[in-house]
C-alpha cells in the first residue's frame, strides 16, 4: 500500500518493517473494528488498519499539510465512506466527536468549530472504538506519568474503548510508560531500533 509521505519531519512516518510487525499482532483484532488513528499523520496506521479488514477509521491530526495528504491518501485507497478525518488536537478530547449526520458519510468540513461537534465519530449502532492508535510528537510523550498529557489522554481513551479493546502507543525506546492508566493495563512491548511501541488492552468492566 504506497501512500503520499509527510512533505516534512513534522509527522514520523514509521516504517514497513515495524508496521508489518506491528499488524502481524493486531490481525486477528481488524476484522469489522472501530479503529481510531490519533496523531495520524498521513494515515498510515489507520488506512492499514482500514487494509486489513476494520470497519471504520477515525483519522485525528491538527498538521494541515498532512491532512491535505491524508485526505488524498483516502481518496486514493477509496475509503471515502470508512474513514473520518477531523482536524482537532487529541490530547483534549481523545476520540472526537462529530455531527450525527456526518457520522455515516465519514464527512466532516475541517473549518467546523469542536464546539459544534456533539455525537460519537463511529457509526450509529456502534459508540466505543475496539483498536486506538496513539502516536504523538515525541517529545509530547517522553513524560509517561499518570498527570502527564499522555497519561491523562490515555485516561480518556480507556473511556471510549470496547472492553478488551487494545490502544497501541509508539514512543522513544527510552521512555516506559506505566503498567497501567485508568482501565487500560500493559500486556506488550516491543523495541524496534531507537523507538518502542507499548500495547495496552482495557480489562472487562
Amino acid at each position: 500500500m504506497t501512500l503520499l509521505p509527510p512533505r516534512d519531519l513534522t509527522t514520523r512516518p514509521i516504517t514497513d518493517r515495524v508496521k508489518e510487525s506491528v499488524f502481524s499482532i493486531l490481525t486477528p483484532r481488524l476484522p469489522g473494528a472501530v479503529v481510531a488513528d490519533l496523531f495520524c499523520g498521513t494515515g498510515s496506521l489507520g488506512l492499514e488498519a482500514l487494509s486489513r479488514g476494520a470497519r471504520r477509521a477515525i483519522m485525528v491530526d491538527t498538521d494541515k499539510d498532512a491532512l491535505k495528504r491524508l485526505r488524498k491518501n483516502i481518496e486514493k485507497l477509496r475509503f471515502d465512506s470508512q474513514a473520518s478525518v477531523i482536524p482537532v488536537n487529541a490530547f483534549r478530547k481523545g476520540i472526537p466527536i462529530l455531527p450525527q449526520d456526518k457520522i455515516e458519510s465519514g464527512e466532516l468540513d475541517s473549518s467546523q468549530p469542536e464546539s459544534d461537534m456533539t455525537e460519537p465519530a463511529i457509526s450509529k449502532s456502534v459508540r466505543k472504538c475496539n483498536l486506538v492508535f496513539v502516536d504523538p510528537p515525541y517529545k509530547l510523550s517522553r513524560d509517561t506519568a499518570e498527570q502527564s498529557l499522555l497519561g491523562k489522554l490515555l485516561e480518556i481513551v480507556s473511556g471510549q474503548l470496547e472492553n478488551r479493546g487494545l490502544v497501541v502507543v509508539r514512543h522513544e525506546k527510552r521512555s516506559v510508560l506505566l503498567k497501567s492508566y485508568a482501565d487500560l493495563y500493559e500486556i506488550d512491548r516491543r523495541e524496534y531500533g531507537g523507538m518502542a511501541v507499548t500495547f495496552l488492552e482495557k480489562a472487562v468492566e
